[in-house]
């Protein structure tokens, strides 16, 4: 079983993904994936389309299939159905196929299994990023929360907490924010008219991912709209009070920057419908809303509260680290590893 053991941990572990953009969740956990798997198994990045000159240095390579330049055996992860492998597929002879499935679109899903199928012969071994996800594909399947390196986050909830040195924090307005990409679908269409009620009451609002919104809210005061990666996630972290969390058309299958936003302490707004709802416990470890109602006095009832604030961050801390700290990420690495 050892020399088994030691075979399989030997064979290169492909990580497919779409490396042409900044900031997609499902690249980002490749990425963290394979830091994660460093010194433990051999691990290659490829994108199935040409890679965004910002990654330079990460070593991600461009498949090209008529230069014989793709993935050929090992074990491939695909990460996510928003991949489309082409006639390369064909010429592998993979021991496994994994398939991490991680938006809220079934039709996809079901497309890319047929494919692989087609292609290679082997069934691809199904990963939900949550149980949601999981019921509404209805399919067999393994649920591993997307893998986050969360050392710089509970970097952050320490020196919040007074637990660790740390940048004094200066004094400032209550400051409630959010990170996502910077697209119109990843925000509600009610999002614009919180935001302003919230400024009206002495809140400074920070959106990371939020220059879409400026042709309604550019100019507001007390309102900060940054593109997408302008600061560092952690460090903007470090400068809100609270997070909020909703988005417009679609269901977010997970929601990692929820998760990291929990590992740094903040008590977490957002809305039920998504694959976080199933680590929040509303009123513990954040607060889970349906309405503008509700999001508007959630947030304003952690304005008014240092001590519920603090309460609510730390519990967010311990359930972050529940589900993403060092002995949850061993065990979901366990099946990277077999």
């Amino acid at each position: 079983m050892t020399d088994q053991l030691a075979s399989a941990s030997s064979t290169t572990l492909h990580l497919l993904g779409r490396f042409s953009e900044l900031y997609t969740g499902a690249e980002r956990e490749l990425l963290d994936l394979r830091g994660l798997l460093a010194g433990r198994r051999p691990v290659r990045l490829w994108s199935d389309v040409p890679v965004n000159p910002a990654y330079a240095g990460e070593g991600i390579t461009a498949i090209q299939p008529f230069a014989h330049q793709f993935p050929k055996d090992g074990t491939l992860l695909m990460g996510g159905v928003h991949l489309q492998p082409g006639i390369w597929l064909k010429y592998t002879r993979f021991e496994r196929i994994i398939l991490l499935h991680n938006l809220s679109n079934q039709g996809q899903l079901f497309a890319i299994v047929e494919s692989v199928r087609e292609s290679t012969g082997l069934d691809p071994e199904l990963v939900f990023v949550s149980k949601l996800l999981q019921r509404s594909a209805a399919l067999p399947g393994r649920v591993i929360p997307s893998l986050i390196e969360l050392a710089p986050f509970l970097k952050v909830a320490a020196e919040r907490f007074g637990e660790s040195p740390g940048g004094a924090v200066a004094s400032r307005p209550f400051t409630v924010g959010r990170v996502s990409r910077d697209f119109l679908d990843k925000h509600h269409p009610h999002d614009l008219a919180l935001y302003r009620m919230l400024a009206s009451r002495g809140v400074r609002v920070r959106i990371m991912g939020g220059t879409c919104l400026a042709p309604g809210l550019g100019g507001e005061p007390g309102i900060e709209l940054l593109p997408a990666g302008a600061e560092p996630v952690p460090e903007f972290y470090r400068s809100l009070d609270a997070m909020f969390y909703r988005t417009g058309m679609f269901t977010e299958a997970y929601g990692r920057v929820v998760l990291e936003a929990m590992g740094a302490g903040l008590p977490v707004v957002a809305h039920t419908a998504a694959g976080y709802a199933e680590v929040i416990e509303h009123g513990a470890s954040g607060f889970l809303i349906e309405s503008q109602e509700q999001a508007y006095d959630a947030l304003m009832a952690l304005k008014g509260s240092a001590g519920l604030c603090r309460q609510t961050g730390l519990a967010a801390r311990k359930k972050a680290i529940d589900v993403h700290g060092t002995q949850a990420t061993e065990r979901d690495l366990a099946f990277y590893l077999r």
